[in-house]
């Protein structure tokens, strides 16, 4: 059964999609799903080109811009929100051991191997494959003052290779 709330998740050659077909069906170790106490608020989507600008003007005083396009610079997901410290200590220790995972295998997953299922908003939902994946850049657990039991977290989920 498909994903009903937001998780992320992880291949390994071995649940390849041809293996797992369904991200869902794949071993509990390799999936933090978001709870009813684990709140996702924010879910943003960041491209960025990478296009450089190059002045340049001739003998006739004429000025142009010339630019050149090297590809992209950043696309990346950025998801935010919080977690219940009570009831979401494991999801708080898993989100950990996914960050210190090695982010991407050589014989398969070579632009990593995250990926991340948004049901409400299909279109951020992204599983890996040999030719594009995410992993991990970065990830941000706080606690937040004076609210006791409330730990506010961000994951930076940057994409690799070839997006269509």
């Amino acid at each position: 059964m498909p994903f009903t709330k937001p998780a992320i998740f992880f291949r390994t050659e071995a649940t390849k999609q041809s293996v797992t077909a369904d991200p869902s069906n794949l071993p509990a170790a390799q999936i933090l799903e978001f709870t009813d106490n684990s709140i996702v608020e924010v879910v943003d989507n960041k491209y960025q080109n990478n296009v450089s600008i190059d002045p340049v003007s001739n003998p006739d005083g004429v000025k142009k811009a010339v630019l050149q396009d090297n590809g992209r610079l950043e696309d990346s997901v950025t998801i935010a929100g919080i977690f219940n410290l009570a009831n979401d200590s494991a999801l708080i220790t898993k989100l950990k051991t996914f960050s210190r995972k090695l982010q991407i295998e050589t014989s398969f997953h070579k632009f990593g191997i995250f990926g991340l299922a948004y049901p409400v908003a299909t279109t951020f939902s992204l599983d890996p494959s040999d030719t594009v994946g995410l992993y991990i850049d970065n990830i941000d657990i706080t606690a937040k003052g004076q609210t006791k039991g409330i730990i506010a977290f961000t994951i930076v989920l940057k994409t690799g290779g070839t997006l269509v």
